[in-house]
């Protein structure tokens, strides 16, 4: 019997995986469809963002239904319409962008640029208006015209993936001078999982225990912060402890 069990989380996995990658093939022909039709601005932006949304939406649904991931993402219905926010989370898997960009569809992430020149996903995240982040001062004008724009600007200010049971590294202060230079209020998100899977050192071919358990839990939002330096070191420090306090609860709990 286990080895029966174990066979069928294996062959669901790995099945997964293709039917993901169709899928992500359908996201980039897409993005291929709107680049050409339309000049750039943000018309095309927005109809990039729509078709990430549901194209997201649709992988997570999928990788449910194959018993592959297990979200609770009730809690992001709270902030689904709200527009400007900057959003600063956790982040422990390559999974979280995903997972985030299928529950909101005004979603815009701050991305490293090496996933940004992509020629495949990448092309999809510029025709969304995704941000590449190659240093602040060229962050701060596309990430001030993506909030103008109505979006939520994502940002994982660890600036890499943490590594499987290890705590979220030091947080790095961009996410304040954005809200500084915007005005925008900050809203912390708790990303809980009990996978260690797409963390930092984790193969993608590897395949983890299943199913792949994700909550996602809104923690108190801070308002936008006074243009000084002193209230921006705050504004990092406070977020920073808070979702490490969160994780550490998270954990308290499970053992």
């Amino acid at each position: 019997m286990f080895r029966l069990s174990a066979l069928s989380a294996c062959v669901r996995f790995y099945a997964s995986l293709l039917g993901i990658a169709v899928i992500f093939l359908a996201l980039d022909a897409g993005a291929f469809v709107l680049r050409n039709l339309l000049p750039e601005g943000p018309r095309r932006r927005k109809l990039g963002r729509f078709w990430l949304y549901h194209v997201a939406h649709f992988s997570v649904r999928f990788l449910h239904a194959m018993g592959i991931l297990d979200c609770d993402l009730r809690e992001l219905a709270a902030i689904r319409q709200e527009s400007g926010l900057v959003l600063v989370a956790n982040h422990p898997s390559r999974l979280d962008s995903l997972i985030l960009a299928a529950a909101l569809p005004r979603l815009v992430c701050v991305t490293k640029a090496s996933i940004w020149e992509r020629p495949t996903l990448g092309s999809t995240l510029r025709t969304a208006g995704y941000i590449r982040h190659d240093s602040l001062l060229k962050l701060i004008a596309p990430a001030t015209d993506s909030l103008r724009e109505g979006c939520q600007l994502l940002l994982f200010p660890e600036g890499t993936r943490s590594r499987a049971g290890a705590e979220p590294g030091a947080f790095q202060p961009g996410f304040a001078a954005i809200a500084q230079r915007t005005r925008s209020a900050v809203q912390p998100i708790l990303i809980e999982t009990n996978s260690p899977y797409l963390s930092q050192g984790w193969p993608f071919l590897r395949r983890p225990p299943l199913p792949m358990r994700y909550k996602i839990r809104l923690t108190p939002r801070f308002p936008a912060p006074a243009r000084d330096e002193a209230s921006g070191r705050i504004l990092v420090e406070t977020t920073e402890t808070l979702l490490k306090q969160g994780l550490t609860q998270t954990t308290l709990r499970e053992t």
